[in-house]
């Protein structure tokens, strides 16, 4: 699969180098728009437990998700979380330390 180009290299107004989406998971809507409640129903997700409201509380979502929630969705809830409280792991590239790899980055400035 090919992007367009413009004639200096860059991708023009609207396009984009990777068409296919990618980057960091977006949250879904239903859980930007309840904050706590939605950080409650993503722990019960991943650790099974039932976690009360502030009042005592225990929402519905809750419970059922506590329940139902299965190994695969209790490993995703962590990783979300994880990767939202402490940030993505940086990718690690490594090698044999007494044969590094010579690499080089050249850095222009062009005025526009």
């Amino acid at each position: 699969m090919t992007t367009e180009r413009g004639p200096d290299g860059r991708f023009p107004p609207g396009k984009s180098g990777n068409p296919a989406g990618g980057g960091r998971p977006k949250l879904p809507d239903w859980f930007k728009s309840r904050g706590p409640d939605a950080l409650r129903v993503l722990l019960a997700q991943a650790t099974g437990e039932i976690i009360p409201c502030d009042d005592g509380t225990v929402l519905p979502a809750v419970q059922q998700v506590a329940k139902e929630s299965t190994t695969k969705d209790r490993k995703e809830a962590a990783a979300i979380m994880a990767d939202r409280i402490y940030g993505k792991a940086p990718d690690v590239i490594s090698g044999d330390p007494d044969n590094p790899i010579a690499a080089a980055i050249r850095v222009e400035f062009i005025k526009p």
